[in-house]
C-alpha cells in the first residue's frame, strides 16, 4: 500500500535518469522488508540494488545527490552520515504514512505487543530475515521446545572477568608481547568457559617460578592445563543438573516403555498365560525381579521374534518354544568300552599330542590331568586305566626301577 503511494506521487512528477533508480532501490530496501524506515543505510547498498535491477553503477556522490532531490520532493526523508563507519537514515515521508501506526519494538527487535490484550489476541510476528541472502548459509535449526539437549560445556564468560585475570597477571607475565599475550589470553577465556573462577586462575599464575626461566609463557600455559583441569565450581553444578535430568528421562522413558508393553501383554493374555510367561522367563533368564518388566520384556521379544504373527500367538510361541527346551528328553550316548592297558610310550605319546579333546576316546568332555607329564586331556570315563598304570609304575620305582619322561 505504501508502496503504491510512493510510487503513484513519483509518476505524476515525472522522475527520470537516477532519482527513478534511486527510489526504486529505496522501496526495495524499505517495503520489501515491510519497515518504513531504516537508519542504517549505506550507500552501497543501494549502488547494489540498482545494479542487482538492470541499471548503472552510480557513483556514491551521484547516489547521495538523488537522495538529497527525492527527499526535496517529498518522497523521503534523508539524513546524510556524518562522521567514520556512520550509516544514513532513510524513511518514506509521513504523507504516505499518516494512517499506519507503527509496532513498537524492543532492543531485540521484537514486537511490543499491548498489555491490555489477552494472549490469544496477540499476534505472532516472524524473525526479520538479515540483509544477507541466506540461501548459501542458512541459518543453523535450533531446537527451542528442548534448549538444553546437549549436555553443558561452558559458562558465559563476561569480559570484566577476562579483564580482572589479565590485570592480574604476575609481573613476568605482564610484560609479555601482545601476542603471546593474546595466547595467553585465550587460555584464560577457555578456563573461564570450563567454570573456573578468576580468583582460582590467578592462584595458579602467582605461584613461584624458578629464576632462570626462559619461557615463562609456556610454564603459565602448562599449568592452566595442567593444574586447572576439567569443569569448575561453575561448571560442575550445571553438568550435574544435566546427568541427573537425562537419567530422570530415561527412567520415565523406559517406565512408559515398559506400562506400554505390559498393557500389551495383559489385554491379550489372560492370568494362566502370564504365569506361563513367568515361567518361560525363569526357565531361560532366571526369577524376575519384576513381574511385570518382566512380561513387558517378553512382549517386546516375542513381536522381535515372530513380527508376522499376532502378539498372542507370538507369546504363546515364544514360551512354548522356552519350556519345550527344559523337557528335552537327553540325548542317548552310547557307552565307550574301557581301553585295554596302555604301556608307559602309548602314555607318553598321548601327553605329547596335546589338544582339547580325550587323548584315548576323542571325548570332548575332557579334563586337564596335572598327574601326566604334559597335562594332558582325559576324560574320566578313560582316567582310571591311566590312572592305574600309573599307579603301578609307582610300585615299580619302589622296587628299584625309574620312570623317565621322555
Amino acid at each position: 500500500m505504501v508502496r503504491g503511494r510512493v510510487e503513484t506521487h513519483a509518476a505524476q512528477l515525472g522522475l527520470r535518469g537516477a532519482r527513478r533508480h534511486v527510489l526504486t532501490a529505496v522501496l526495495k530496501l524499505l517495503c520489501g522488508w515491510s519497515r518504513i524506515t531504516d537508519d542504517r543505510v549505506a550507500l552501497g547498498q543501494l549502488v547494489e540494488l540498482i545494479a542487482a535491477g538492470g541499471g548503472r553503477r552510480y557513483d556514491l556522490k551521484t547516489v547521495g545527490r538523488a537522495l538529497a532531490a527525492l527527499a526535496a520532493d517529498g518522497l523521503i526523508v534523508y539524513r546524510a552520515a556524518q562522521g567514520r563507519n556512520t550509516r544514513a537514515m532513510v524513511a518514506i515521508n509521513d504523507q504516505f504514512t499518516g494512517d499506519i501506526a507503527v509496532l513498537a519494538r524492543d532492543r531485540d527487535g521484537r514486537v511490543i505487543t499491548s498489555g491490555s490484550h489477552c494472549e490469544p489476541d496477540s499476534v505472532t510476528f516472524s524473525r526479520r530475515l538479515p540483509y544477507k541472502n541466506q540461501s548459501l548459509y542458512p541459518p543453523t535449526p535450533r531446537n527451542d521446545e528442548q534448549p538444553d539437549s546437549s549436555r553443558p560445556v561452558e559458562v558465559e564468560v563476561s569480559t570484566d572477568e577476562l579483564r580482572q585475570v589479565l590485570a592480574g597477571l604476575p609481573e613476568v607475565l605482564a610484560r609479555l608481547p601482545k601476542h603471546l599475550r593474546f595466547m595467553l589470553g585465550a587460555q584464560i577465556q577457555n578456563r573461564l568457559a570450563a567454570g573456573w573462577l578468576p580468583d582460582q586462575i590467578l592462584d595458579k599464575l602467582h605461584r613461584p617460578m624458578p629464576a632462570d626461566l626462559q619461557r615463562p609463557w609456556r610454564l603459565a600455559l602448562w599449568r592452566l592445563h595442567h593444574n586447572v583441569p576439567g569443569a569448575g565450581p561453575r561448571l560442575r553444578p550445571l553438568q550435574r543438573a544435566w546427568e541427573q535430568r537425562a537419567q530422570r528421562q530415561a527412567r520415565q522413558e523406559q517406565e512408559r516403555t515398559t506400562a506400554h508393553w505390559y498393557a500389551q501383554v495383559a489385554a491379550v493374555t489372560s492370568p494362566a498365560g502370564r504365569a506361563e510367561l513367568l515361567k518361560a522367563h525363569e526357565v531361560k533368564f532366571g526369577r524376575p525381579v519384576d513381574p511385570i518388566a518382566a512380561l513387558a520384556a517378553a512382549g517386546r521379544r516375542a513381536h522381535r521374534l515372530f513380527p508376522q504373527m499376532p502378539l498372542a500367538a507370538a507369546l504363546t510361541r515364544w514360551a512354548h518354544e522356552t519350556l519345550a527346551q527344559l523337557t528335552a528328553e537327553p540325548v542317548a550316548v552310547e557307552d565307550i568300552a574301557a581301553p585295554s592297558a596302555i604301556d608307559t610310550d602309548l602314555l607318553m605319546d598321548l601327553a605329547i599330542s596335546g589338544g582339547c579333546q580325550c587323548m584315548l576316546c576323542g571325548s570332548h568332555r575332557a579334563t586337564m590331568r596335572p598327574e601326566l607329564p604334559l597335562k594332558s586331556m582325559v576324560c574320566d570315563q578313560c582316567w582310571p586305566v591311566i590312572a592305574a598304570e600309573l599307579a603301578g609304575d609307582r610300585d615299580e620305582d619302589h622296587d628299584g626301577a625309574q620312570w623317565v619322561a621322555a
